[in-house]
């Protein structure tokens, strides 16, 4: 009997989950600050609801859904995105009908079958947001600035902007009618998948990450310069418009995204500071017909996502600390011996209102009770023997600037509170 967990899936704990709740705590404070309100959509949904969201022709339909029947036969389905489930949730309750835009957030677990490997799993966690109502450039702005803000607050350094337009349903059809002719002699320098792609979505083979098939589409035409003055105009409002916010961006004319949901603005944010090809931090679009396409009203919408898992795994990878979130700094309650315990709860108990305290339940040799602490993240460490019990003293150590103070528990306990709050 194989008790382990299954193939692309992991259990989180220690260190994992510090990063993972760092990026989704920061994420929900960015978000608030926005003014989008949070929405949690059912783990499994109506398989139709991805078919018709994601495309029928992408990758994640094909080949990635874990689909299954249930016991009267409807066909469910694992989400493997977040975007779909919102849209039929916004519409089964007619969330449309509040004042517009409309601003959620959401942020949960997906699933996809593919090969497994780092930072890409088969049960996976993400985070993102969506902007329904508004065909306003200054809200694609805001979701951009929003995603580009998320990752600096985790503390990205070098982010680029790569942004792109991919056309509506008016201009789309004459771009890939010229697409298309471009690719036809070409057909035999495609991978066998793009091949396929060139009947049911051409857009799709710009996603391709074989190189054989980004050489072919490189010297090929550009949908921005097939884009209809509507939706040029928007583009340009946008650009614009981030200029104003001074985010620096790059129009990257070969740039798509996965899903066939998408219209008009698309982006993607990198990082320089990662040397390979898988640079990418997260990004989204504009998807002003998937709300129509479900039976809703016509309605424009745009939103992002990113992966936390892979998030924090480049957190780790590019050694970027996460910081206390809630503001409180650590304190380790060191007991050097068992008499000690008496006195260390009655500081912790005064302690933990303001800090994250931790205790010593087994006396150590002090160094590496210190060195535990340090590599742990406690700033300070409090430090009881025999005699500070007896008479109510407290020796505490500035971990990260090194210093050692000593006070008065009865008489100086406010001052020691104000030490650890940094005043």
């Amino acid at each position: 009997m194989d008790l382990n967990s299954p193939r692309g899936t992991a259990d989180i704990y220690g260190k994992d989950l510090k990063y993972r709740n760092f990026i989704e705590d920061t994420a929900k404070k960015l978000f608030k600050n926005f003014n989008y309100a949070e929405i949690k959509t059912p783990t499994f949904e109506h398989t139709e609801v991805f078919n018709r969201g994601i495309g029928e022709s992408t990758d994640i339909v094909q080949k990635e859904m874990y689909t299954f029947k249930d016991k009267k036969g409807r066909s469910l389905t694992l989400r493997p995105e977040g975007t779909a489930s919102v849209v039929r949730a916004i519409i089964e309750h007619k969330l449309y009908s509040k004042r517009l835009p409309l601003k959620v957030f959401y942020n949960g677990n997906m699933f996809r079958y593919e090969r497994p490997q780092k930072g890409r799993m088969r049960e996976f966690h993400q985070l993102g947001a969506e902007a329904v109502g508004i065909d306003n450039p200054v809200i694609d702005a805001e979701i951009i600035w929003l995603t580009n803000r998320l990752f600096e607050e985790l503390g990205f350094k070098n982010l680029e902007l790569l942004i792109n337009s991919i056309g509506c349903v008016e201009c789309r059809p004459n771009f890939l009618k010229e697409f298309k002719s471009y690719l036809e002699p070409r057909l035999d320098k495609l991978c066998s998948d793009c091949k396929i792609r060139y009947y049911k979505n051409p857009l799709r083979i710009f996603d391709c990450k074989k190189t054989k098939c980004k050489e072919v589409v490189k010297n090929g035409p550009k949908i921005f310069n097939y884009l209809c003055d509507n939706c040029r105009k928007h583009i340009d409002s946008v650009i614009d418009y981030l200029k104003k916010l001074n985010i620096k961006y790059e129009i990257n004319y070969n740039l798509v995204r996965g899903f066939d949901y998408y219209t008009k603005t698309i982006f993607e944010v990198i990082s320089k500071q990662i040397k390979s090809a898988q640079n990418a931090l997260g990004g989204g679009g504009r998807y002003d017909n998937l709300i129509s396409q479900f039976g809703g009203p016509d309605m424009p919408a745009i939103g992002f996502a990113i992966g936390v898992d892979r998030t924090a795994i480049l957190m780790e990878q590019l050694k970027i600390k996460p910081k206390c979130f809630n503001g409180f700094k650590k304190v380790y309650l060191i007991a050097m011996e068992e008499k000690s315990y008496p006195f260390i709860l009655e500081i912790s108990k005064v302690l933990r209102k303001d800090f994250i305290c931790e205790i010593n339940f087994k006396p150590k040799n002090l160094g590496s009770e210190l060195k535990w602490a340090e590599k742990n993240d406690f700033g300070f460490a409090v430090i009881i023997g025999e005699e500070e019990a007896s008479e109510k003293k407290i020796t505490i150590k500035d971990i990260e600037e090194y210093k050692q103070y000593e006070f008065d528990w009865l008489t100086q306990k406010d001052k020691l509170i104000d030490l650890l709050k940094g005043k």
